[in-house]
């Protein structure tokens, strides 16, 4: 646990990409997560942690897809 915690960091990009309620709502096009993260955004100047590492990782803000075969 702790191994794959140093790896990663303690903000794991996956979780935004796989199991955030608000992300991953938003990039499949609901409105109201769309709403929510851009004032997320907004407060965050960006993103969340857990955005900006997934940023990092993939080289996408949370509100966008991945590009095809990324992952």
């Amino acid at each position: 646990m702790t191994d794959e915690i140093e790896k990663t960091g303690l903000f794991d990009p996956d979780f935004c990409e796989h199991k955030c309620p608000v992300c991953t709502r938003a990039r499949k096009g609901n409105r109201f997560a769309r709403f929510l993260q851009s004032i997320e955004m907004l407060v965050t100047f960006g993103a969340c942690p857990w955005g900006r590492a997934r940023q990092r990782k993939y080289g996408v803000k949370p509100h966008e897809q991945l590009p095809p075969g990324e992952e």
